[in-house]
């Protein structure tokens, strides 16, 4: 395969008509120009350009080689031009993967801003809980929540979620919680973990120390805003994210316990 370099000397000392020009737009020595071009006739086998002391031209083969190889030189310059513009505006489409309540919640009433500041991009959103291999489905970006395994891909932390636990005041009337010995006297509403299937268990913190506890429960569902309902519906204690339950909380519908 011949060297594009040598193509491009070649190519510039043809449209010029003269290895020093050559040589000063592409910032060589016309000697250089002549030991590329003498290099490409080599390789080839056949002599391209006729060289006088006054001027160079093409050769009948030359002419043929020039014409194909400019062409080339040009779908290359289009197709850098190309990759430089997509890299200052983004183009095409986008697949992102997010968990179902953060996508609906958080990111989705910031999609307008983001679709207006990008107008050439499309966006393909995919709303589930669930582990996918993000490269066997083509996702290009994804937010999850949680520590993550091992991996060669990239990520970077973009936040943190706080949890709480909540009771409805109706539901509470039979009894106060006061202290973490206090829930296993309670029905308490598990997260099934749509990765796994297996509940997750409830988290807290106290006197600098985080504890970790499993709920024994009659009642485990995999969608963190379902668990928000069925507490609203006085069925027992979740423990969810602050944003799941962030409407119950501001219309007094649900209380948090354990603060």
């Amino acid at each position: 395969m011949e060297d594009l370099s040598s193509i491009e000397v070649f190519v510039k000392a043809a449209e010029l008509q003269s290895f020093t020009r050559a040589g000063q737009a592409l910032g060589i020595t016309s000697s250089g120009v002549g030991k590329s071009i003498a290099r490409l006739e080599e390789g080839l086998g056949v002599r391209l350009l006729n060289r006088t002391t006054r001027r160079i031209g093409l050769t009948a083969d030359g002419a043929i080689f020039f014409d194909r190889c400019r062409g080339i030189l040009e779908d290359l310059a289009a197709a850098r031009d190309v990759v430089s513009s997509r890299s200052v505006a983004p183009k095409g489409r986008l697949h992102v993967s997010l968990p179902t309540t953060i996508g609906r919640r958080i990111v989705m009433p910031e999609l307008p801003r983001f679709l207006t500041a990008h107008p050439e991009l499309e966006v393909d959103v995919s709303l589930s809980d669930r582990r996918i291999n993000l490269v066997e489905d083509g996702v290009d970006v994804a937010v999850r929540i949680g520590l993550l395994g091992d991996s060669s891909l990239v990520a970077r932390p973009i936040g943190q979620q706080q949890i709480v636990t909540l009771a409805s005041p109706r539901y509470l009337e039979a009894g106060a919680i006061e202290s973490i010995g206090d829930l296993p006297l309670h029905r308490c509403l598990a997260f099934r973990l749509p990765s796994t299937g297996r509940q997750r268990p409830w988290t807290f913190r106290t006197e600098g120390r985080d504890i970790e506890w499993r709920p024994r429960s009659r009642l485990s569902i995999d969608d963190g805003e379902a668990l928000v309902t069925a507490a609203c519906a006085a069925l027992g204690v979740i423990q969810v994210p602050s944003y799941m339950a962030a409407e119950a909380l501001a219309s007094g519908e649900l209380v948090e316990v354990l603060p």
